[in-house]
C-alpha cells in the first residue's frame, strides 16, 4: 500500500484530472474513508497518519530490542564458532 504519492501518479492511475482527483481525495477523507494530506506545493499526497510521541518511541523501542536480540545472536554465533575452531586445531 502507498503511503505517498504524486497528484500526478494518482491522476495516472484514477485517469482523472488533477482537480478531480484532489476532490475525491477530500470527500473520502470528509468521509472518513481514508486518511490523506494533500500538500499541494510539492504535488504530494500522503496517507500515512502522524505518530503522537508515545507511539514514535514505542516504535523506536521495539527497533533497538530487535536490534539487540540480533547483536547477542551474532554474538553467540561468533563465540560458538571460535570454540569449533579451537577444537579443530588441537585435533
Amino acid at each position: 500500500y502507498y503511503t505517498r504519492a504524486s497528484l500526478v501518479r494518482l491522476t495516472e492511475l484514477l485517469d482523472l484530472s488533477s482537480a478531480d482527483v484532489e476532490a475525491f481525495i477530500s470527500s473520502a477523507v470528509v468521509a472518513g474513508s481514508i486518511y490523506a494530506r494533500i500538500d499541494r506545493p510539492s504535488g504530494v499526497v500522503s496517507f500515512a497518519k502522524p505518530r503522537d510521541g508515545e507511539e514514535q518511541l514505542n516504535a523506536w523501542a521495539s527497533d533497538v530490542n530487535r536490534l539487540l536480540a540480533l547483536v547477542e545472536k551474532t554474538t553467540h554465533l561468533i563465540a560458538k564458532e571460535e570454540i569449533v575452531s579451537k577444537i579443530s586445531r588441537t585435533i
